[in-house]
């Protein structure tokens, strides 16, 4: 196996924690968005930017996350498999 090849396969396993951590966090945004806009709160209890935040770091997450698989087909691409 050359080096190359390992390098890619190590680089790979890099994408697919990363993946794995954005989906994790990606969750979980999505569970504390739900919190925050329950609808049997009262409308003195919302928080309109904690929405905002957490609706604009759901998309950097996803946004991320779209990058990390379009580079894990580029390396599988490569290497195969």
């Amino acid at each position: 196996m050359n080096t190359e090849r390992l390098r890619y396969m190590g680089r790979r396993q890099e994408l697919l924690m990363e993946k794995r951590g954005l989906e994790i966090r990606f969750h979980g945004l999505i569970n504390n968005l739900r919190d925050e806009l329950d609808p049997l709160r009262s409308i003195n209890e919302m928080q309109p930017d904690v929405v905002a935040t957490l609706s604009a770091e759901l998309e950097s997450v996803q946004n991320r996350t779209r990058e990390v698989a379009a580079e894990l087909k580029r390396i599988s691409d490569l290497i195969g498999g």
